[in-house]
């Protein structure tokens, strides 16, 4: 998928547009709204924990869809399909009465933040512009926008109406009317068209073969730092809201410092983009996990003023670079021929993390605190650190052939 002048500019504004809301109506707006949804419904925090969990989970699942259907009924279709289901989703948030419906809300946004998420964005940057990392940190600069707006307008929702049913109605009108503005400017060729166009440009590009690719350690170690990135993201953003609450701070001062980390974070994305056309995509990834490690372990100290800077700038820098990190890294080792495949089988792979917030509603239920959650959190990314750092640039198993006739030669 490959947009050619002015056009390509027109689908970064619009697949920026769509990302900024998924980062500010999922993840991150669900952090804030979730204690008065608990305090309302009467929940224990495992069962907000478990609609983390399952939004997570669904997001993972359904990661490689986006790819199928791309490659079947074209882009504009496929983010069309997720925009209606990203309304259900909400309008299902909105309407919640018990946990049931809010479990099969986080389910359909999973879905829909995968139909209209990045997979399709990180292809389409990655073919269409010549500076791609540069191109990509304006994108994950809009996602880090719009995770700095989430925690704000939902904190504002409530704080005018004193009612977090009218942020889910909103979020449900803005997903729909955000993807049908994408669906318009990606819908310049037929689905047919896109699937010739890309078999050709597929023929003609360099990179490995998503099976010889798969066979490699470095692929997993990829998508280990990035599963480790993700289960740190969706933790904090689960439960660093209630932990600031319970250490000291208001629920006001709570928001504003996710804001604030989300801020950071989007600053973070453009300048990994500007970063990452000077540095190597390894060493961006390294930094951006060793920030999120210092980040979360400042975390634990909660309501601190004296570590609530450091667990900022940390997480901030961490999320932002991250994202830019981890998708330039996949292209430098593998390059574009089956970028599509493995990054949504990455995406697939990461599901697990998933796991992190279901375990620590658990914990925070059990202990009564989150402190040895996040603890968790820091010794995962520190493991992956680690992996990054011996971490060499894999053989593509030709020149291996090639390589050994030359020696036996």
């Amino acid at each position: 998928m490959k947009y050619n002048g002015r056009l390509k500019f027109l689908v970064l504004g619009a697949f920026s547009l769509l990302f900024f809301m998924l980062n500010a109506c999922t993840f991150n707006g669900l952090g804030v709204i979730l204690p008065y949804m608990v305090e309302e419904m009467g929940w224990a925090w495992a069962v907000a924990g478990l609609g983390f969990t399952f939004l997570g989970i669904a997001c993972g699942l359904s990661s490689l869809a986006p790819a199928l259907s791309i490659r079947r009924f074209g882009l504009a279709r496929t983010i069309l399909m997720g925009g209606v289901v990203l309304m259900a989703g909400f309008s299902c948030m909105a309407l919640a009465q018990g946990a049931l419906a809010y479990f099969i809300g986080t389910i359909l946004l999973g879905i829909g933040f995968s139909l209209c998420g990045t997979t399709g964005g990180v292809n389409v940057i990655s073919h269409s512009f010549r500076r791609q990392s540069t191109a990509m940190g304006i994108y994950f600069t809009a996602g880090g926008l719009g995770a700095v707006a989430g925690p704000l307008i939902a904190y504002g929702t409530q704080e005018l109406t004193g009612e977090w049913r009218y942020y889910w109605m909103g979020a449900a009108v803005a997903a729909i009317v955000l993807s049908v503005f994408a669906a318009l400017v990606t819908a310049n060729r037929s689905g047919t068209e896109e699937k010739e166009r890309a078999k050709k440009s597929a023929a003609n590009q360099t990179g490995w073969a998503a099976r010889d690719a798969f066979g490699t350690i470095q692929y997993y170690i990829i998508v280990g730092a990035y599963t480790a990135f993700l289960l740190i993201n969706t933790t904090v953003h689960g439960f660093a809201v209630q932990h600031f609450s319970e250490t000291g701070l208001t629920m006001g001062s709570a928001a504003s410092v996710m804001s604030a980390i989300a801020l950071i974070g989007a600053m973070g994305s453009a300048v990994a983009g500007v970063a990452g056309e000077k540095i190597g995509p390894r060493e961006l990834t390294m930094l951006a996990l060793g920030s999120t490690v210092v980040g979360v372990l400042a975390l634990i100290m909660g309501g601190n003023w004296l570590t609530i800077p450091l667990a900022v700038v940390g997480l901030g820098i961490g999320f932002g670079f991250c994202y830019v990190g981890t998708a330039m890294l996949m292209l430098d080792m593998f390059g574009k021929r089956s970028n599509l495949e493995l990054y949504s089988t990455m995406s697939l792979i990461s599901t697990v993390a998933a796991i992190g917030p279901a375990l620590g509603g658990v914990v925070r239920d059990e202990l009564g605190s989150f402190s040895l959650v996040f603890v968790g959190c820091a010794a995962l990314g520190f493991v992956f650190l680690v992996a990054l750092f011996g971490m060499h640039r894999p053989v593509q198993p030709r020149q291996r052939e090639e390589a050994k006739s030359v020696v036996a030669a």
